[in-house]
Order: C-alpha cells, then structure tokens, then sequence
C-alpha cells in the first residue's frame, strides 16, 4: 500500500486524489449514489412512529421491522445508534412483478432504513437510477419504482427532506464506535 494512502473507518481510502474523485466523479466507487439520503427533523422514536403511520396512510405495508442497533448490541455487545430497516411494500406491486418475474423477490419488499442523527433521523431509500444501471428488467423495476413513489410520497407527507452532502459522512459517533470496535478486535473479543 502506498504510504499517501490511508484507510478511513469505512475502508474508504483517503488521499488528495481520491478526496477528488469522491467530490468530482459521480458513480465512482468512493461516491456511494445508490441511496436517497433524506432527514427528517425530529428524534428517531418520534420520527420513527411518523413514518410508520404515514407509510399505512398511503397503503404501504411493513412486511418486516429489523432493529438493526439492538440486534448488533446483543450479538457482539457494540452500542450504535438507534437504527432500524423496515421492510416496505405492496402486495399489488410484488405480484405484479412476482408474476412476471421469479427474481422479483429478491427487491421486495424495498428497504427502508432509519438511522438516529442526533436530534434529527436520517432516512435512506434504494435510489431509483440504480434499477436501471444495474439492468433490471422492466417487469420488475416498473413496480419497484410504483412502490418507492409511493414510500417517497408518505415521507414527503410527513415533512422530510432531502439531505446536504454533510450527512454522507460519518458522524463523529460513527469514528467513536469504529474506535470502540478496532480495540475489542485487537484485544480478540
């Protein structure tokens, strides 16, 4: 490894070169642009119980909710951040694609990822474009964007907002817990 280049908690490498290439190449692998970042300006739990009800207003189901934060704390004693996935979807939507296509399964339902910010909550979604760059079928990614619409139309309902390019970087929190879980793996926890 060259001795410019360090690695960021995030096995992000660092260095003046690729410091630019993150700022002025979209779609580069150190500019990660397959997800819709947005905020909401309220604490997670309070944030959390909005979206949860906006998204059955607008005829969305949660098919699964993973709290990720406890999950993490039980199996390897790391305290994160409250965070949690939820699994979002349409029955109407899947079936179509379902029918149309087996792999459809491997999509729905769509990830929705909440994660505390201090006092607001970060919310981050499957960015649309990835569909179509990545190649899926039209029977599949139509539904799939009929359903995210959907996700994004409850969450605007609700007063969220799209995120600054400060959010993309870890928070200060994030290099606190990377520290706490470099020494356990050093001590051999």
């Amino acid at each position: 490894m060259p001795e410019n280049l360090q690695i960021q908690y995030q096995n992000t490498p660092i260095s003046d070169l690729a410091s630019e290439l993150h700022t002025f190449i979209p779609g580069t692998p150190m500019n990660f642009e397959c997800c819709n970042t947005l905020v909401l300006d309220q604490p997670y739990d309070q944030a959390r119980r909005r979206i949860l009800a906006a998204l059955k207003e607008h005829g969305l189901r949660v098919e699964f909710d993973f709290d990720v934060a406890s999950g993490i704390r039980r199996s390897s004693g790391v305290k994160l951040a409250k965070s949690s996935v939820l699994g979002v979807g349409c029955p109407y939507q899947f079936l179509e694609a379902f029918v149309a296509d087996g792999a459809a399964a491997v999509f729905f339902p769509l990830h929705v990822a909440i994660a505390e910010h201090g006092q607001q909550t970060l919310v981050r979604t499957l960015a649309p474009q990835v569909l179509r760059s990545a190649g899926v079928a039209p029977a599949i990614a139509i539904p799939i964007h009929r359903t995210w619409r959907r996700i994004r139309e409850s969450l605007d309902a609700i007063g969220i907002r799209a995120s600054s390019r400060a959010y993309d970087d870890p928070s200060h929190l994030d290099h606190e817990v990377a520290e706490e879980v470099l020494h356990a793996e050093v001590k051999g926890l």
